[in-house]
């Protein structure tokens, strides 16, 4: 079944750095991923080390931030996206709220290709915006095998430009991961429409039906995930 998250409200788990993580996508929700918020504060260092067999997405929602990676460092702003390679020990200090996604779980055991480069910094405003005028619609492109050289997962943020549809579909090999980052976005999710704003997040495991559209006919703009990266979609009509 969908899932609907808000963080403001969704349980708060304390982590041992210091730092806190609301779940969105646990390990008992998918197959393919797992999601959650990590919340840094202005003392806190976070550690962790990204799992072989994953790649480690890294959004920053809120906030200013430095990530260290090995012998390399880059200081992250909101809406920065990094790409942290299998095996890789990386830290986070500063006071941000970052959205954090696995692909695929710890221990899935599925053999990808992966992000290979040890860690990339992008800032997402700098990225190269894809027009669909025809389908009110701009896309721009964060994770995929051109340009992370990874099969594991594909990313991007849309934006929807003008009253839009996105039609009820699904997809039989991927699960979907929506977080919103401006105005509002109608979810039609487990048969029922719900709408959905800054701080909320809809997940769909394999083969779940879900469709969206402007929640009130303004520009609106969201993350999009579909993991694995080579996935198909399936109208449902």
């Amino acid at each position: 079944m969908g899932k609907i998250v808000d963080f403001a409200t969704a349980e708060r788990r304390g982590l041992a750095s210091g730092a806190s993580a609301v779940p969105i996508v646990d390990w008992f929700d998918g197959v393919e991923m797992m999601a959650s918020v990590l919340v840094i504060g202005p003392a806190v260092r976070h550690e962790a080390t990204v799992a072989v067999g994953s790649d480690q997405y890294l959004y920053m929602l809120r906030g200013e931030a430095r990530i260290e990676c090995g012998d390399s460092s880059a200081a992250l702003a909101a809406d920065d996206w990094v790409l942290i390679e299998e095996g890789r020990t990386f830290a986070v200090s500063g006071d941000a709220e970052i959205l954090s996604v696995v692909a695929p779980p710890p221990g899935s055991g599925k053999k990808r290709p992966g992000f290979q480069g040890r860690m990339r910094r992008m800032r997402t405003r700098e990225l190269p915006v894809v027009d669909l005028p025809a389908e009110k619609k701009r896309r721009t492109y964060l994770a995929n095998a051109e340009i992370a050289g990874s099969e594991r997962g594909h990313a991007m943020i849309v934006a929807y430009t003008g009253e839009t549809l996105t039609k009820r579909h699904h997809h039989p090999n991927a699960e979907s991961l929506f977080v919103v980052l401006t105005g509002r976005v109608r979810f039609l999710v487990n048969g029922a429409e719900r709408v959905l704003g800054r701080g909320e997040a809809a997940f769909f495991p394999i083969n779940d039906s879900h469709a969206l559209r402007s929640g009130d006919g303004n520009a609106l703009s969201f993350l999009e995930f579909h993991i694995p990266g080579a996935f198909e979609t399936r109208y449902d009509a």
